[in-house]
């Protein structure tokens, strides 16, 4: 996992081939003007959804991880709670959906990361994450970049 400012990402472009796409994107696109709804950005490599919502969620709820993609969870408008664990806190819930790249999980045992205009937490694999927590009544805009998780195993558990 990496809790960052937003201007502090190119330090991690080592991390994963697509990291330096990423950076351009977020250099070059003033989050601000983007719509809800897929941003392609480097077809199956690298895209993005932007949403709105009033976030609801109590921490604690469900938790989900994915294995194809990394998620990289940045606040364009308010702020959100997100609850963050491990396998080892966890138990399955819903066996790991493949097609849908994704898995949940119940866990009792959790940190709290508080996603602002200015940061951004990136989960790989093994950071199971609960977004959506709600810190306040107003409406949230986020935008979560999937960018391939190069060299993993697909097999479901």
């Amino acid at each position: 996992m990496i809790i960052a400012q937003q201007s502090d990402f190119k330090k991690y472009v080592r991390l994963n081939p697509h990291f330096k796409t990423v950076c351009e994107f977020l250099e070059n696109t003033d989050l601000q003007t983007l719509t809800d709804g897929r941003i392609d950005i480097d077809g199956d490599n690298v895209f993005a959804n932007c949403m709105t919502y009033i976030a609801d969620g109590i921490l604690g709820q469900q938790f989900e991880t994915h294995k194809k993609y990394l998620d990289i969870h940045i606040v364009i408008e308010n702020m959100e709670a997100m609850a963050v664990t491990t396998i080892e806190d966890s138990t399955l819930k819903q066996s790991f959906n493949v097609q849908d790249d994704i898995g949940f999980y119940n866990s009792n045992f959790y940190q709290t990361v508080i996603l602002t205009e200015h940061n951004l937490l990136v989960t790989f694999e093994e950071d199971f994450h609960q977004p959506k927590g709600r810190v306040n009544d107003e409406p949230v805009k986020k935008l979560v970049i999937k960018v391939l998780n190069e060299g993993v195993c697909y097999e479901s558990e």
